[in-house]
């Protein structure tokens, strides 16, 4: 056993140093400018450790989503067998129900008036077969349902209009929750009034502005106006596209009267399609890959999770994808966003997220998946967000893993326990260097690795988790491959090569961290290093990093 896991070893490691590209540029010629091939590097060490040094944070339940569009929903509909394979991809065994929210750019642009139609190319009319079509894949998927509704040029008596055919028309129960407008903080009355003046609506009925407290006061009225319809049902606000710079908004809805208020949304991008390459958030390669878009994102979206814990709330992303405006081609669509998603994943909800939505839309660039005639075509970051599923199951909970690297790698680690002492660490490795990770886990038995793994980092197509690619059936082809990895007198040693994933799984005696005390909304309060969820007062405990010498770093990773 020894001697061929040491060959499986030497043959990862040879397939690991064979080429290196060199360091991915911050530029947006990755496609064009192609570096010369030279021999890599030899894989450079790290040790993870995986302890009970913090105690365990509860995965919360459905905490993987998705979001789509008004107007994109019927075709997704329409290939109804390539989405439901989708949402087995992305939902872990044992979880909760998959969230699907329906709403973005488009909700305010949509209207539910039976007896009328608009010809005005902004807006979009809900139809008895749009509602029959969005009930058909609520039944036969077993998702619930956020319905996002319009702010902007609809009001509160067609809220509750909307939301009593919603009712109607969906299966008892699958509506979790009305999401009051769409990113009002960067609302624009000049982008409006020009989009609403070539049809029926009168540009002077559009907001001059909006603000916190005109925020406050709409979800006010439809709060009053939904509760008379749907009382049962928890409302979702304030959505805002910038949850860090606008977080008055956050605290104003949850300072005022906010009755109907179940939940705190925000929605987060780091980098947007929309900008000049000179803009800090113009995206790249090497910017998806960086610590901003991930860590950077949960320390955007932090300081709005505590204030929704210190009110007694759950904040859920209702929207997050990499890059906004549709995506970027030659970035968006690269294997770059398969690594970068399971860690945003995880960096979120170790900030105190309860979940996040993954925005798809049906045809653009930065979309997971896209289905039609020719059946599904998985882009990689579907693949990123099947790998996060498969590291979550029943129960589980994300543990303590402390890294020990060079400065000069990128490698990130996070530990989940399952009943049963089963324990899956997912190495990712979004540097130019192979690592050899030395792990420690308190197991005696041999370790389980699937690998994510892709031709490059700037690959389009090619990808593979665990040997296998989804098929235009949405279903695992090929043969699966895995490796059985014995344990070591200094660990399980794993190989991960540079751009790429590993996940490994490992049977302990029991379970490795207790979880701490109860959150009021259901979480864990961590009381460790990376611990408790701080208070509002408190700054932001993403992580604790310790220089150790000029060219090593340790850091705590929970």
């Amino acid at each position: 056993m020894a001697r061929r896991v040491s060959l499986v070893i030497a043959a990862i490691a040879l397939a690991a140093t064979l080429f290196y590209p060199g360091p991915v540029p911050d530029h947006d010629s990755v496609t064009k400018a192609v570096a010369r091939v030279q021999p890599a590097p030899p894989p450079r060490p790290a040790t993870v450790t995986v302890s009970a040094a913090a105690g365990a944070l509860s995965v919360p339940r459905s905490f993987l989503g998705l979001s789509v569009e008004y107007w994109g929903l019927p075709h997704f509909a329409q290939y109804g067998a390539q989405f439901d394979r989708v949402l087995s991809l992305i939902h872990a065994p044992g979880e909760g129900p998959v969230i699907l929210r329906v709403g973005g750019d488009s909700a305010d642009r949509t209207f539910w008036a039976p007896d009328v139609r608009r010809s005005s190319r902004w807006a979009y009319d809900l139809t008895p077969s749009w509602w029959q079509a969005l009930g058909t894949l609520v039944r036969r998927t077993g998702a619930r349902v956020i319905v996002d509704l319009n702010l902007v040029t609809g009001s509160p008596y067609m809220a509750a209009q909307w939301a009593r055919k919603a009712e109607a028309a969906l299966p008892r129960g699958s509506i979790i929750g009305f999401e009051v407008g769409n990113e009002p903080d960067i609302y624009s009355n000049r982008y409006w009034s020009k989009a609403v003046s070539s049809g029926t609506l009168r540009t002077d009925l559009v907001p001059l502005k909006l603000s916190s407290i005109s925020y406050l006061d709409e979800f006010e009225a439809y709060a009053s106006a939904l509760s008379q319809v749907a009382p049962n049902v928890p409302l979702l606000g304030p959505a805002v596209a910038n949850p860090s710079r606008n977080l008055s908004w956050v605290a104003t809805l949850l300072g005022g009267p906010h009755a109907g208020l179940g939940v705190v949304s925000v929605h987060r991008y780091p980098y947007s399609g929309c900008v000049h390459k000179s803009s800090s958030g113009f995206p790249t390669i090497a910017r998806v890959l960086s610590e901003k878009a991930s860590a950077g994102v949960a320390s955007a979206v932090a300081p709005a999770a505590r204030l929704a814990f210190a009110a007694g709330l759950p904040l859920r992303l209702t929207e997050l994808n990499s890059i906004t405006c549709g995506g970027k081609a030659g970035v968006s669509d690269t294997f770059a966003t398969s690594l970068w998603a399971p860690d945003t994943l995880f960096e979120l909800m170790r900030a105190g997220a309860e979940g996040a939505n993954i925005h798809v839309r049906a045809d653009a660039v930065n979309a997971a998946f896209y289905v039609g005639e020719g059946g599904l075509r998985a882009q990689p970051l579907l693949y990123g967000l099947a790998l996060f599923a498969r590291a979550l199951g029943p129960g589980a909970q994300l543990i303590h893993a402390y890294e020990h690297a060079s400065a000069s790698l990128h490698l990130k680690a996070w530990a989940v326990q399952l009943p049963g002492g089963l324990v899956h660490v997912l190495l990712i490795d979004k540097g130019p260097y192979a690592v050899r990770v030395d792990l420690s886990v308190p197991a005696t038995g041999p370790a389980t690795v699937q690998r994510l793994l892709a031709p490059s980092v700037r690959s389009r197509w090619g990808e593979t988790l665990a040997g296998q690619q989804i098929a235009s059936n949405g279903r695992w082809a090929g043969h699966r491959t895995t490796e059985v990895v014995a344990r070591s007198r200094r660990g399980y040693e794993i190989l991960v090569p540079r751009y790429s994933a590993a996940l490994v799984s490992v049977r302990t005696q029991g379970a490795i961290a207790a979880p701490s005390q109860s959150a009021p909304h259901g979480r864990t309060v961590l009381v460790g290093v990376r611990t408790r969820r701080p208070a509002a007062h408190r700054a932001p405990t993403l992580g604790r990093r310790v220089v150790t010498g000029p060219r090593n770093r340790s850091r705590t990773r929970l």
